[in-house]
């Protein structure tokens, strides 16, 4: 069942590779009192389809410079060292801008980022387009855009398959739509399996 939630003020996606998601996964799990003392309200997380231990965790923030100190400190880098974290994190600020998921489940999703001409022209086409992405088996989705460079989009689509989302994503609809929306430049599209989400 998809959820409309207040919008947090700002998010950060945070990609790095673990040793083993489940060993990792309780050593993230006993961190939360830190990550919330930091300003982090909640997070979801997602291993990439194609190795598992690729892990992107996006969390809705309160404040960018208080999280941006969190993630600069040696206690953080200690901890993810000791976890099992074995690649250098890399993190994307983001302003989020919609959102309609699916919580309660871990489901097949991917994240698509590109560039448009104008921001605004394309959030309203989006949302218009709604009907496209039903018809292509889309059941949550989410847009938040760069912090960075505000024209550059981040996209989260859910389904039910991943063969849903690989249809969806190489479909002429898709592609169509993106070009009259003022898409620039062609899209990164990253293969995940999304779930494990909690609000603090």
């Amino acid at each position: 069942m998809t959820t409309t939630r207040p919008l947090p003020p700002a998010a950060v996606v945070i990609n790095h590779t673990v040793a083993d998601f489940d060993s990792w996964k309780p050593h993230f799990d006993a961190d939360e009192g830190a990550r919330k003392s930091a300003g982090i309200l909640g997070h979801h997380i997602n291993r990439g389809h194609d190795n598992p231990n690729d892990v992107s965790i996006y969390m809705a923030i309160t404040d960018v410079a208080k999280v941006q100190a969190f993630a600069s400190s040696p206690r953080l880098h200690e901890f993810m060292r000791t976890s099992g974290v074995t690649s250098a994190p890399h993190a994307t600020f983001m302003t989020p801008t919609y959102e309609h998921l699916v919580w309660d489940r871990t489901l097949p999703s991917m994240m698509v980022s590109h560039t448009v001409a104008n921001y605004d022209a394309w959030m309203d086409g989006y949302k218009q387009a709604a009907h496209v992405r039903a018809a292509g088996g889309i059941i949550g989705d989410a847009v938040n855009r760069s912090v960075e460079n505000p024209n550059l989009v981040v996209v989260y689509h859910q389904a039910e398959t991943h063969g849903a989302l690989t249809a969806f994503a190489s479909s002429p609809e898709l592609k169509g739509a993106m070009k009259h929306l003022g898409v620039t430049g062609a899209p990164t599209i990253t293969f995940v399996t999304g779930g494990w989400a909690k609000n603090y």
